[in-house]
């Protein structure tokens, strides 16, 4: 028994100081980011917003009553919507809108795609008929303030990025379960920024994206990997990343916020993060599948650890050390998102999470990579 108390403690070590070496390398990355703030410029980039929808009849009005309410010179931007085989009214709301605001470029076109390939393809048509220079893509549940456009072209006409990362939080979050998503969600955002800065981005977020158009040609778009429910933005990123020496950025700035819902279900909420492991199958990229597996390694070998100080007293000192070096580690570049989202009275739920995500990471990321799931009415 000593032996194997001895083998294992050398391992949960290893693994515990790979994930300080990790987590630690984003807390300073993601500090080190210089905020962007918004300058009076006159804009010269042509603009196309890119927005997929599939069954948004709840949200797609507001969505698009904020994009043209921007900031940005009418005559240099369109928006573009792609109807993902909607099975509601969105077609007929989006339809009735444009319809109201004749003074703006607006454009509706179908997709009925496979239900594989549904977004990716989606934004794949619109970038066909697309006259901007530069795509913006969001998602037709999000909203966002007037200086958004404005602000993602200041940055990039001043650094030329062929990708730039824009940051996303949850917006009236209510109750226990959408605030403890909240949380968790921008952890997910601060990291992903961090890995920017330091050059090996591992996760973006389609609902805030903004790319050459050029580039996207370049590249190949989604031609592979495809079929897959997600990673319209992530696969993208990853191709950009191989094949181009460009750079991708992330913008922190919070003019540049786009902000979503968080899941009203706890259904709904296993669905999305099944349907956005899923696609992890497909990375290629050594950064992104690292930093995975260390990640999943420490909570599964935490939760180990803590089953083990129920039949041995051997191992209460290693669970106490992994616990306590994971919440130091993970909380300052969770306290700085916070912060730098507004949701810095979210930080309560900091402990509730460092309690639960362990349980959590392990069942959805096996959930994702060999259950069935459901997203918009679709099976997967």
């Amino acid at each position: 028994m000593a032996l194997t108390f001895e083998i294992l403690s050398y391992v949960f070590v290893f693994i515990l100081l790979c994930y300080v070496i990790l987590i630690g390398t984003y807390n300073i990355s993601w500090f080190k980011i210089k905020t962007w703030k918004s300058k009076i410029t006159e804009p010269h980039t042509k603009v196309t917003v890119i927005v997929p929808a599939r069954n948004e009849s709840e949200n797609i009005s507001a969505c698009l009553k904020n994009i043209c309410s921007q900031n940005y010179p009418a005559d240099l931007f369109e928006i573009i919507i792609v109807n993902d085989s909607s099975t509601d009214n969105t077609a007929e709301l989006v339809n009735d809108f444009i319809k109201t605001n004749s003074n703006y470029k607006i454009s509706f076109i179908e997709h009925s795609g496979n239900k594989n390939s549904g977004k990716k393809q989606a934004i794949t048509e619109a970038i066909k008929v697309a006259q901007g220079d530069l795509i913006i893509t969001t998602d037709a549940d999000c909203v966002m303030n007037t200086k958004w456009i404005a602000s993602v072209v200041e940055y990039y006409e001043t650094y030329k990025p062929a990708m730039i990362i824009g940051p996303v939080k949850f917006y009236n979050e209510k109750g226990f379960f959408q605030k403890i998503q909240s949380v968790e969600f921008l952890s997910l955002i601060a990291s992903g920024a961090a890995s920017v800065q330091i050059g090996a981005p591992i996760m973006c977020n389609g609902a805030n994206l903004a790319y050459e158009r050029k580039i996207f040609t370049d590249v190949s778009g989604y031609s592979s990997p495809k079929n897959y429910a997600s990673g319209d933005d992530v696969f993208l990123m990853h191709k950009i990343k191989k094949f181009t020496d460009r750079k991708i950025a992330f913008i922190k700035c919070k003019d540049a916020f786009v902000e979503t819902k968080a899941q009203n279900t706890f259904r709904d909420f296993v669905n999305q993060r099944k349907r956005w492991v899923s696609k992890s199958v497909g990375y290629t990229d050594f950064a992104t599948i690292a930093s995975a597996f260390i990640v999943l390694l420490l909570n599964l070998f935490l939760v180990i650890s803590f089953i083990l100080t129920l039949f041995f007293n051997e191992f209460q000192s290693i669970f106490v050390i992994i616990f306590v070096s994971k919440f130091i580690i993970d909380f300052p570049i969770l306290l700085g998102a916070l912060s730098f989202a507004g949701k810095i009275k979210n930080l309560y739920f900091f402990l509730p999470l460092q309690l639960i995500y362990p349980l959590y990471i392990i069942g959805i990321g096996i959930a994702g990579l060999f259950g069935k799931f459901e997203w918009k009415n679709r099976k997967y």
